[in-house]
């Protein structure tokens, strides 16, 4: 049971860094084309403070329970 807890957290992470990504992506390439984000910088900022979150908390769950069953 731990090591699929353990590992739909870190799936939850990587679902989280992808979908941040794919956000950031829009942006970049059609920022025009979103209307309710009159900031877009700050919109990005965010979405870059999800993936570096997020991939901190990959890093934690890889130092504190790679191995583990």
């Amino acid at each position: 049971m731990k090591y699929e807890m353990i590992s739909a957290l870190s799936k939850d992470c990587y679902a989280k860094i992808a979908m941040a990504k794919c956000n950031i992506n829009a942006f970049l390439e059609t920022p025009c084309g979103v209307g309710d984000h009159p900031n877009i910088m700050e919109t990005i900022q965010g979405q870059i403070d999800i993936i570096s979150q997020n991939k901190d908390r990959l890093k934690v769950l890889q130092e504190t329970f790679d191995g583990e069953e």
